[in-house]
């Protein structure tokens, strides 16, 4: 895993470019700390920085910026290919001489031979790199299928003054001289929304993400920028819908067994030690045990807990390890831990980002650096099996609350609302054994809330929006947005034969890119840790888009091909209990150890001189939360994280 970053001085007034690619590359050392190296074209007036996490191949040899034998190409790459060393043996028999073990030259080398497209559908892995090819002179940036690995890129300046730049992380591109600190406004709103910056956008005005699957070409004499997709995901899943796996469940049982177990053993390929994270949910736990059916040794397992004993999980993980005799450590996290940890935040996601299990997620990054370089993730399977409560909620739930009239829908909905989240967790405690599996959760009254959140939807899109937002209507919060309401544009929907196929591609393409992956790669590389997710293969993708609807959610209950597969590691009443992840005790902890803090930083004076949000709004939900109104626990902590961002990153508007 590594950093990568670089520009093209359109303007040629950088006066010293490789002190700029220095200040960038310093920006990204946390990804990379084993060493860097820059790369300038005097001719073309192209940058490359690199920063090196060592994994494959740990001598100099490997360095980056790397160029080809020719000389022709110069690439910068951040991530993995897994199928490196078959890709080298098909360019060896090409007559291809290698000088290192590394996958970095491999992809060099199928970029000279196969150009940048074909290598780039050649390559299994997760992957964002650059390519400068200086016979062309046009610059390459590709990213991988899924959108594992991050990449930013942006115009800089204007007219004849203009610089194009692109990076692993946006604070390599605040640094490039120039830049400004520009909000976009309507990208706030999403942000507030949806607790997260949806792609294309980020929060500066003219700085965008790149779509996976897609390769972007910028010429360095014209500025002309084309995009193209070498793997078309839509198209991929309407045709795994519309030719689904033929076999009995025994035959997709073991089909999708033989693909985990293919997927989990190249991701562990590593010169470095190698471990995995345990929540004890089923993902990880299922990446786990195939890890260890298929090693000789221990491995090495890391979970983390709260002193709140109903939100920790270590308990239930440590049998979990126990039972696949693994070599586990368990990480008890305190209150003074999570305060020390809150600072980083806002210099960490360099954007606004309040998914609130970025804290866990950075400190058992942080605990497992200790004892490893690369660590397994079972981030993916929710998505691809429907495995969120919403999944159960839309396949179970939704097509019994449209049969029940308006009226009496408004009216359970302001019922259900006159209850705290708090309160009706512990009715929801008591009734856990009596409920449907589609109501079962950890957090039942976040659960309630949600189906109350409902109670106006007509169609199943709407009830997407309604499910996954935090703030319904964000464009009374921000000043000056234009934000209207969001509703799932027509050109993003696949074509699905029935809702829950389509928001699990929703969820692919828009929460677990721009979400989770955003969260695990951040979380991680702040700690100098390569995460991997095989579950995310893309192989394995293609195939769950075959599995029909019935084979991911059967009886209300979720990822039921998944248990099926896991219970030949570990029997299933070890793992029958309700769904958790990395889910923190937000609302007593807001109320409670952090209150000084929260309170300091949405201070009424602050919020208006600051003037982004609105400040009435913001004093509402802090006292309605500091009321017990546990419903707006996530709502305020992305009005923290926000304050927290604009003090740590001083926007100019």
């Amino acid at each position: 895993m590594c950093g990568i970053a670089g520009f093209i001085d359109f303007s040629h007034s950088l006066k010293n470019p490789e002190g700029v690619l220095r200040d960038m590359a310093a920006t990204l050392s946390h990804r990379g700390p084993d060493a860097s190296g820059i790369f300038f074209d005097a001719p073309t007036r192209v940058g490359l920085a690199h920063t090196r996490l060592k994994i494959i191949d740990c001598t100099d040899s490997a360095a980056q910026p790397m160029r080809s034998h020719s000389g022709r190409f110069s690439l910068v790459f951040n991530g993995e290919v897994y199928n490196f060393q078959e890709l080298r043996d098909e360019l060896r028999a090409l007559g291809v001489a290698f000088r290192s073990h590394s996958d970095t030259e491999v992809l060099l080398a199928a970029v000279e031979t196969w150009g940048v497209a074909g290598a780039a559908r050649r390559a299994v892995g997760m992957f964002a790199f650059a390519v400068h090819d200086v016979l062309e002179r046009t610059m390459y940036l590709v990213r991988d299928r899924i959108g594992i690995k991050p990449l930013y890129f942006g115009w800089i300046g204007q007219g004849d003054a203009r610089m194009f730049a692109f990076a692993s992380e946006l604070k390599a591109i605040v640094c490039v001289p120039n830049f400004e600190r520009a909000v976009d406004r309507d990208a706030l709103a999403d942000y507030f929304q949806f607790l997260y910056v949806p792609a294309p956008r980020t929060i500066w005005k003219g700085i965008s993400k790149l779509a996976p699957a897609h390769i972007m070409s910028i010429h360095m004499d014209t500025g002309e920028t084309q995009t193209s997709m070498f793997w078309n995901a839509r198209a991929i899943a309407e045709r795994g819908v519309a030719e689904p796996f033929v076999g009995s469940d025994a035959d997709a049982q073991d089909a999708l067994f033989m693909r985990v177990r293919s997927a989990v053993e190249d991701h562990m390929v590593s010169d470095v030690p190698i471990g995995a994270f345990l929540s004890g949910g089923i993902d990880s736990t299922l990446v786990c045990a195939v890890m260890q059916s298929i090693s000789p040794q221990p491995i090495r397992t890391f979970t983390v807990g709260f002193e709140e004993t109903h939100m920790d999980e270590r308990l239930h993980a440590n049998s979990v390890a126990k039972h696949l005799k693994t070599d586990h450590t368990s990480i008890r996290v305190s209150s003074p831990e999570l305060r020390d940890a809150i600072p980083r935040l806002a210099h960490m996601f360099d954007e606004p980002f309040a998914d609130s299990s970025q804290l866990p997620t950075y400190l058992i990054s942080q605990a497992a650096r200790q004892h490893v370089t690369v660590a397994l993730s079972g981030d993916g399977g929710d998505e691809l099996f429907a495995g969120y409560n919403r999944h159960r909620m839309m396949d179970h739930v939704w097509p019994a609350l449209r049969k029940i009239p308006n009226p009496l829908r408004a009216t359970a909905a302001s019922m259900i609302r006159m209850f705290s989240t708090k309160q009706l967790d512990v009715v929801g405690k008591f009734a856990q054994p009596l409920l449907p599996d589609a109501l079962r959760s950890s957090q039942f009254g976040n659960h309630l809330h949600k189906i109350a959140s409902l109670a106006k939807c007509k169609e199943w899109s709407d009830a997407y929006v309604a499910l996954v937002s935090a703030w319904n209507d964000p464009a009374h919060l921000v000043i000056d947005s234009r934000h209207e309401a969001t509703r799932v544009d027509p050109i993003n929907q696949a074509n699905m034969p029935d809702a829950l196929r389509a928001m699990q591609w929703l969820d692919q393409t828009t929460y677990l890119v721009d979400d989770i992956l955003t969260k695990l790669d951040r979380a991680s590389m702040a700690a100098s840790l390569e995460t991997r997710v095989p579950l995310l293969d893309h192989r394995l993708v293609e195939f769950a888009w075959t599995l029909p609807a019935d084979m991911k959610v059967r009886n209300g209950q979720g990822k039921w091909i998944v248990r099926q597969v896991l219970n030949r590691f570990a029997p299933a009443p070890l793992m029958d209990r309700p769904k958790m992840g990395f889910a923190i005790p937000l609302e007593s902890w807001l109320r409670g150890p952090l209150r000084e803090w929260a309170s300091e930083l949405l201070d009424e004076r602050r919020v208006r001189e600051q003037g982004f949000v609105h400040a009435d709004v913001v004093a509402q939900e802090w006292r309605q939360l500091c009321a017990g109104g546990g419903a707006h626990q996530h709502k305020v902590w992305a009005l923290l994280m926000w304050m927290a961002w604009v003090e740590y990153w001083k926007p100019t508007s």
